[in-house]
């Protein structure tokens, strides 16, 4: 189970920077849409962070002293889930629209 957390900590924080990197780079004509892609980019810049914080905690902090702070290693992977699947979900949105448009 460990190795699972930590994996999730690695996919969310490369999807959510890759997220950051195409919201902060996004040009638009309308302003309400640059806001919101500005907003986008600095909430994926917080999952990234956090992601990478408590990557970090959890793996060098060792299993045992890290997991029992965090109470149980499944209730801690559970709450994540959502986080990491939100994030991946802006990331095939945006490969979703990059490819169309290429076309």
């Amino acid at each position: 189970m460990h190795n699972l957390v930590l994996a999730q900590y690695l996919v969310t924080a490369l999807s959510s920077a890759f997220n950051a990197c195409y919201f902060f780079g996004y040009r638009s004509s309308t302003r309400r849409r640059r806001i919101g892609a500005i907003v986008l980019g600095v909430v994926s810049i917080g999952i990234f962070i956090e992601s990478v914080f408590f990557g970090f905690f959890a793996l060098f902090q060792g299993q045992q002293w890290a997991f029992e702070f965090f109470f149980n290693q499944s209730y801690w992977f559970a709450a994540r889930l959502l986080i990491c699947l939100g994030s991946l979900a802006i990331s095939v949105l945006i490969l979703r629209r990059l490819v169309s448009n290429r076309r």
